[in-house]
């Protein structure tokens, strides 16, 4: 039995693939995640203090932030940046994609050209959506992986039905993109954040017992766990909610890898 034991080690050390040792353990990499919200809860301002960041500005609206920033208005663009920064020797580590919905407008403008609406019938347009959505994830994981770059997208919420079989229907957060988008961006992202305001509720002055009312507060927070009422996850096992701070992120994130 030892001597199965000694053998089964030594057929571990040294395996490479990819490029990457095949070792136990884990292994730290750069971040890879979405952080989604109501419109000025200030997704992009938190993104923007990540490490050395450069943000993709799709919207237009970044110009309030102190943050190297580059304007894209189509998927060529995006593509011919992600080139450039492949390519090209640059201090950057933290992409911030603002936004990711606005990225999927961009790559439905591509589709709608480039494909007849033959090309898009009978369902055929999912198949051609997730080929050009694993396209962009392969360049972003190059990116990523030679660059040593984190990739850090915002998007957009929405509220939609949930229909769970098991109760009634209820109402849950969720980001604005279509479903293929989700399972080729939402698979590939480490975390994806739900940012909002706070709200609490008290009880309103003379008012019947009972009745309460919302009350929102200037904390802003970050909810890290997906629940019934809102999209998230996370595999870093962070708290549920945290404050709305890049540093406390990746604190939380360090002390993970530690442990």
């Amino acid at each position: 039995m030892e001597k199965m034991t000694e053998m089964n080690n030594e057929i571990k050390k040294g395996l490479i693939f990819k490029g990457f040792e095949i070792a136990g353990g884990k292994r730290v990499s750069p971040l890879k995640g979405i952080v989604y919200g109501d419109n000025g809860v200030g997704k992009t301002t938190l993104l923007s203090t990540a490490r050395s960041p450069i943000i993709v500005d799709m919207e237009g609206n970044c110009g309030h932030i102190d943050a190297p920033k580059c304007r894209v208005t189509s998927l060529d663009d995006f593509n011919d940046l992600l080139n450039v920064l492949q390519t090209q020797d640059h201090g950057y580590k933290s992409l911030i994609i603002d936004s990711l919905d606005s990225l999927q407008t961009f790559l439905g403008e591509y589709i709608g050209k480039k494909y007849s609406d033959k090309d898009l019938s009978y369902g055929k347009s999912s198949g051609i959506w997730a080929k050009h959505i694993k396209d962009l994830v392969a360049k972003l994981e190059a990116l990523s992986n030679s660059k040593g770059m984190s990739i850090l997208f915002t998007a957009h919420w929405k509220v939609k039905l949930a229909n769970n079989p098991m109760t009634e229907g209820y109402d849950r957060y969720d980001m604005r993109i279509n479903e293929e988008m989700r399972t080729g961006f939402c698979n590939w992202v480490q975390f994806i954040f739900l940012a909002m305001k706070d709200v609490i509720l008290e009880d309103e002055k003379g008012v019947g017992f009972g009745k309460r009312k919302a009350k929102s507060i200037e904390r802003r927070v970050l909810h890290t766990r997906g629940e019934p009422t809102y999209y998230g996850k996370n595999v870093f096992n962070l708290p549920a909610k945290m404050p709305m701070d890049w540093e406390q992120v990746t604190t939380n994130i360090l002390n993970f890898y530690n442990n």
